[in-house]
């Protein structure tokens, strides 16, 4: 799962991997997810070595895809997602299917860890819609932020747009 790299929440016992400048990698070890992340104290006890956990991290997540939904009406489509809607932006294979459905490049608001807003780089309409979502999402102050900047979808990978 995502989490931004200023939640206090997490520190140098959770094991994360780096994954965009505010955001990292975290891991859990399953529903109901986000509750705690992997620390390396766990790590070692349970004997799993770091690159088996982010094997099968990256196979749960690809296996969970059937259960992601799309809603809503263009310019701007959301994700659904059971609450990790954000770790979706970790697999590639789904994104560059979804490239071509879009006006321009892809383009993303990720404002929380529950929250990813759809549109295209094209779309002025789309882009004020995921603009303003954003807004709304960080003038809350729910838990999970993440990212303020949305996100562009260029040469396989995420970038700020």
């Amino acid at each position: 799962m995502l989490i931004s790299v200023h939640d206090r929440a997490y520190d140098q016992g959770n094991v994360l991997d780096g994954y965009l400048d505010a955001v990292a990698i975290g891991y859990t070890l399953g529903p109901p997810y986000g509750e705690t992340l992997v620390t390396w104290s766990e790590l070692e006890r349970i004997e799993i070595p770091r690159r088996r956990l982010r094997r099968h991290a990256v196979g749960n997540l690809e296996e969970m895809l059937d259960s992601v939904h799309i809603y809503g009406q263009p310019p701007a489509l959301m994700l659904s997602f059971n609450g990790l809607e954000s770790s979706v932006l970790l697999v590639d294979e789904f994104w560059e299917g979804l490239a071509e459905s879009v006006p321009g490049e892809l383009v993303v608001g990720v404002p929380a860890r529950d929250v990813v807003i759809i549109t295209g780089s094209r779309s002025h309409t789309g882009l004020e819609k995921a603009t303003r979502a954003v807004d709304r999402v960080f003038y809350a102050n729910g838990p999970n932020l993440l990212l303020r900047d949305l996100l562009v979808w260029r040469d396989g990978e995420w970038d700020q747009f």
